[in-house]
């Protein structure tokens, strides 16, 4: 599991998330959450020239990408605003999937 709790507009931690879950890929099963500042991450209109090609390969990959909801509404965005293949995960349900994870590694 990989939680992106920072901005990526001020380094380049969401890059690294990024680059991290696509190699751990090869031998795990990789859940992806952007929480807290990390949401903007995850925004349609996100500058994306950095990861334009990890959004373009996850689809067919079996990696799981969660926003969590209530990060998203305290920052006064919603579900039309992220990236389609993501999916809403409420605060209550994020330490269940950490508990489930053999590993976890904070952004």
């Amino acid at each position: 599991m990989i939680v992106v709790k920072s901005k990526p507009f001020s380094n380049l931690n969401y890059y690294e998330a990024l680059r991290v879950a696509s190699g751990l890929l090869v031998q795990h099963r990789v859940v992806l959450i952007w929480m807290g500042d990390g949401v903007y991450a995850a925004l349609k209109d996100a500058d994306k020239r950095l990861t334009s090609k990890f959004y373009e390969v996850f689809p067919g990959m079996d990696i799981t990408l969660y926003v969590e909801e209530e990060s998203l509404k305290e920052r006064g965005l919603g579900k039309e605003d992220i990236i389609p293949e993501v999916k809403l995960i409420s605060r209550n349900e994020v330490p269940g999937l950490i508990l489930e994870a053999q590993a976890s590694i904070v952004f």
